[in-house]
């Protein structure tokens, strides 16, 4: 038994009494000790029932079930007090039996409101049970549906949160899952070209099968610089998918870097025929980490290239710009003569491992990854890339002049 039980009953008792002394004032000693009995009996018996009652409810399969009880006990002990101090002190024969009639009446009233106001309850609560059991069955798309202020309502709503964040969850995994294998596959195949090329450089070298040696030379090392090629955007990209924070941020001339690409690239597009351009309008100056600039740039540029034909020309434009909320910025557009992205590979130009000709390999050094990490490093400074809608080739890059915030 309780103390905090038989503590409140006692001052139940007592309570009543004082009540009862200052509104009936009993003319004796037995009439005032006759009151006490009838207060302090249903007392006694609650504390003797309250401790059977809380084990047997507690066992219950039913909530509804174990309310309603609750609710018919509670009723039984008052009905019983009511009736003895209605017929001890207040009553006559006839007015008792009345009265008995009128409680009778209103515990049935009060038996059938229980059972409509608790049966919702029941059933929400059993809702919760069988939500919990289909998540537990590996179904994430179950909601419980329910629609209340009380500890029920609260209850469902904190369980269709967690349902929905274990399913964002498993999305995520799967995501991340489907990335691996398309990492390692893309790995496996991209290494698989130039490594091809030079064992078969290397073997020919050894047998002085090799009739010019200097060229084989050539051919590996041409190859060499094709896989660190492919090695850096991999590192570049796993850190980027890590979350690896931004690197010191300065005040960046974008125009000087685009100056820096084009000279970087000039080799390379001499040796392809191309042509490069810069226009500047300025000096584009943003604040941002410039290694990650100088990365976005030289992707952008190298892909122009490399898509452009013999004879064409790829020309880099940097300018003021603001985006679509006003934010002041500078956007950088580069262009070439190539024939641009087939119209169904452009909602998935920057996803990583992607090219519009699936026939390339990493012979020219990428997989698929220029555009994904331009993008990526373009949205961790608060800026984007997307595709122009000019003829050719037309990508285009934007930062905030104030930076990432």
């Amino acid at each position: 038994m309780s103390t905090r039980l038989v503590i409140w009953l006692a001052a139940l008792v007592v309570a009543a009494g004082l009540l009862a002394e200052l509104l009936l004032e009993p003319p004796s000693g037995d009439e005032r000790l006759h009151l006490l009995l009838i207060l302090a009996a249903p007392a006694v018996v609650t504390a003797a029932l309250v401790p059977l009652l809380r084990r047997w409810v507690s066992r219950r399969a039913s909530v509804a079930g174990a309310a309603l009880m609750v609710g018919v006990c509670s009723l039984a002990i008052g009905a019983a007090t009511t009736s003895a101090a209605s017929n001890a002190m207040f009553l006559s024969d006839h007015d008792f039996r009345l009265f008995l009639v009128v409680l009778l009446l209103s515990c049935g009233l009060a038996l059938l409101v229980g059972v409509q106001l608790s049966a919702p309850m029941a059933r929400d609560i059993a809702r919760l049970g069988d939500v919990a059991e289909a998540v537990a069955a590996g179904d994430l798309s179950v909601r419980t549906a329910i629609t209340r202020r009380d500890e029920v309502g609260r209850t469902a709503a904190a369980l269709d949160s967690m349902v929905a964040a274990l399913r964002a969850a498993a999305e995520e995994r799967a995501r991340l899952a489907d990335a691996r294998q398309m990492l390692f596959t893309s790995v496996g195949h991209d290494l698989r070209t130039p490594l091809a090329a030079m064992r078969a450089a290397v073997e020919s070298l050894q047998d002085g099968v090799a009739t010019d040696p200097d060229r084989y030379l050539g051919v590996i090392g041409s190859e060499l610089h094709n896989v660190e090629a492919l090695l850096d955007q991999l590192t570049a990209f796993a850190r980027i998918e890590s979350g690896a924070p931004l690197g010191p941020q300065e005040m960046v001339a974008v125009a000087e870097v685009a100056d820096e690409a084009v000279e970087a690239l000039g080799p390379l597009a001499e040796r392809r025929g191309v042509k490069l351009a810069l226009v500047a309008d300025g000096p584009g100056t943003v604040r941002a980490t410039v290694l990650d600039v100088s990365r976005c740039l030289r992707n952008l540029v190298e892909n122009a290239i490399t898509h452009s034909p013999h004879g064409g020309s790829v020309r880099v434009e940097v300018g003021p710009a603001a985006d679509a909320a006003g934010e002041p910025g500078v956007e950088v557009r580069v262009l070439d003569q190539g024939p641009g992205f087939p119209a169904e590979f452009r909602d998935r130009a920057f996803e990583p491992f992607t090219r519009a000709d699936p026939a390339r390999t990493t012979r020219t050094g990428h997989a698929g990854l220029g555009l994904a990490i331009t993008r990526a490093l373009a949205q961790q400074h608060g800026g984007r890339a997307w595709l122009g809608a000019g003829p050719g080739g037309d990508v285009r890059l934007w930062f905030p002049t104030g930076g990432h915030r």
